[in-house]
């Protein structure tokens, strides 16, 4: 008898956890994407194979059978493919598909990884925030955020969400890794993003918008002409071995170059990247971007740069409570997007467009500029002064990272002397970038010539404070192992009086020797000093107890040595 699962009990009824027919054991997640499909990673169940899965937010699901699409299960080779697709042998009436969205979010978009895990919470479901760490290549990698469960067995299949009201499922989780020889210990996940998803599986419909949408590029294939010079410049810039943050460039519409941009377009593109690399075997690797390389290619002409900006932001799954003010959400955070506009020249100001380009370039995007036909390529200080605006977006984030590194510099030259504080120096850094700043507002359109030595300077200072913070730094964890040592030093002569009898008369013996070693490591530690104090009450407790003293380098070791590893700025 064909019984429908039903009785709805609230939350996402569209995740899926599957078992093993054998054992009854997890053996991974998924997500419903109609009344008979469930999409998961490919290593879960083996192709034809038949799981159980139940839907562990319907009241009193049942497991029901569920087989693994031939046509539709794409093997994992490498970092490509692992995906599948089950029909369940009876409908799952009411629950609605999970909402898959195409998005590009960029590097720091914290994100919620979901699935049902044995080994935590007994398989009820649990859930790992994380936030996008790396998107060149098929799948997208996560860090996860700190004190965050590593996702692991039963977890795979399992949706990736935008952290929205609703949240959207961006991806299915594919596998985990831990890096515990990292200077300091790593979490990752890795997802399989939507547009891949889409890239194998055409049954999949997803929302959201197209990286590249149709018009633009079709999908690349290995006999599309190509100018071999042209590609490999472009597939140089996409893979950021070109440092220039904007690469503007001319084609012919229905040209060669305007093929070649095409099959760039489409070989960075997740979705309409070839689903089988290899095929493109007979073409100069160095014409190959790779795949997610390319966040959005938008066709400019006729539009306004606000409808671009909409696009934009709806790509990287940017949102605001209001319609139309899209590039002031996209102001709000550093953008990590590669964006390509195509047909600058027949948009709808061209003015306003590039004064938004400027806007992106100051938040952090890569922008490929494209104008269609001959003689319409603007003079090249367009592109000087987007990378300009490109390289005054950098530098407060780079002030920032270095203003935190002062302030936890600070914090270790209160208790070490000797080691020198570079707050200062940060902050005039940032009083020269106000400058620069304000002068390039009021300036309006300025020549980038005009600010281009400036920031060259600034950008060397700051250079120069990176260093300067380097070092310091050093000294800093040299003098903490050494401070380290020496307290282990000081600890152990505690330990060897207390041990032995006539504790009272060690004491006595040692009391002002003690009190001055005790303030020179515990107080704010000056090495030479802290030395000297030592070797002082490792003498006095070694004649208390009836022992010869130490020789003088053994004696005064700590002031010199004993580095144990690098400190981390929290030893108290």
């Amino acid at each position: 008898m064909n019984q429908d699962i039903h009785e709805h009990a609230g939350g996402d009824t569209w995740r899926v956890r599957i078992h093993s027919p054998a054992s009854g054991r997890v053996i991974g997640s998924g997500v419903l994407l109609d009344d008979r499909t469930v999409l998961t990673c490919a290593h879960v169940v083996a192709r034809e194979a038949v799981a159980l899965v139940d839907f562990p937010e319907l009241v009193a699901g049942v497991r029901t059978p569920a087989t693994a699409l031939p046509e539709h299960w794409i093997a994992p080779h490498r970092e490509r493919g692992d995906i599948a697709l089950l029909t369940l042998d009876r409908p799952c009436a009411d629950s609605a598909p999970a909402p898959l969205l195409r998005a590009a979010p960029s590097l720091g978009t914290r994100v919620e990884m979901c699935g049902y895990p044995e080994s935590v919470n007994n398989g009820e479901g649990a859930a790992f925030q994380a936030r996008v760490s790396r998107k060149f290549g098929e799948r997208v990698q996560l860090t996860l955020e700190g004190g965050a469960h590593l996702p692991r067995h039963g977890c795979s299949g399992g949706p990736v969400m935008d952290m929205n009201t609703p949240s959207r499922v961006l991806g299915i989780t594919v596998t985990g890794f831990h890096d515990d020889q990292a200077p300091e210990p790593l979490s990752l996940a890795y997802m399989i993003p939507v547009d891949t998803i889409t890239k194998y599986l055409r049954k999949v419909s997803p929302g959201g918008r197209p990286g590249v949408p149709p018009g633009i590029a079709s999908r690349a294939s290995a006999d599309q002409p190509v100018e071999v010079s042209y590609a490999t410049r472009l597939a140089a810039w996409l893979r950021g071995e070109n440092r220039s943050p904007v690469y503007v460039t001319e084609i012919v519409r229905d040209g060669i170059r305007d093929r070649t941009l095409q099959r760039a377009l489409a070989l960075a593109d997740r979705e309409l990247s070839p689903t089988a690399p290899e095929s493109l075997s007979g073409q100069p690797t160095a014409t190959v971007p790779p795949v997610g390389s390319l966040d959005l290619a938008v066709n400019a002409a006729d539009l306004t740069a606000d409808e671009i900006a909409g696009q934009v932001a709806e790509r990287i799954n940017v949102t605001g409570p209001e319609s139309g003010r899209a590039r002031e959400w996209l102001r709000r955070d550093r953008l990590t997007a590669t964006i390509a506009l195509l047909g600058v020249n027949r948009c709808a100001d061209r003015a306003d467009l590039l004064a938004f380009c400027g806007e992106l370039a100051e938040q952090g995007c890569r922008l490929l500029l494209v104008f269609d036909g001959a003689g319409s390529r603007p003079r090249q200080d367009v592109a000087d002064r987007l990378a300009l605006r490109h390289r005054l977006g950098q530098l407060p984030g780079r002030l920032a990272a270095l203003g935190s590194r002062a302030g936890k510099l600070n914090e270790a030259a209160e208790r070490l002397a000797g080691v020198r504080r570079q707050d200062e120096a940060v902050a005039r850094l940032w009083e020269t970038l106000a400058g620069i700043r304000l002068a390039h507002d009021r300036t309006g359109e300025p020549a980038p010539e005009r600010f281009a030595a400036p920031l060259s300077r600034l950008e060397e200072r700051a250079r120069g404070v990176e260093r300067a913070l380097a070092a310091e730094e050093s000294a800093a964890d040299l003098l903490f192992a050494r401070r380290r040592a020496a307290r282990e030093q000081f600890e152990t002569y505690q330990l060897l009086a207390a041990q032995h009898g006539q504790t009272e008369d060690i004491a006595l013996a040692v009391g002002r020797e003690y009190g001055e070693a005790r303030r020179a490591l515990y107080g704010r530690y000056e090495p030479e000093a802290a030395g000297d104090a030592l070797a002082a009450y490792v003498d006095a407790v070694r004649r208390a107890l009836g022992w010869p003293p130490l020789p003088r380098a053994d004696a005064s070791r700590e002031g010199h040595g004993g580095n144990d590893g690098a400190a981390d700025g929290r030893d108290t």
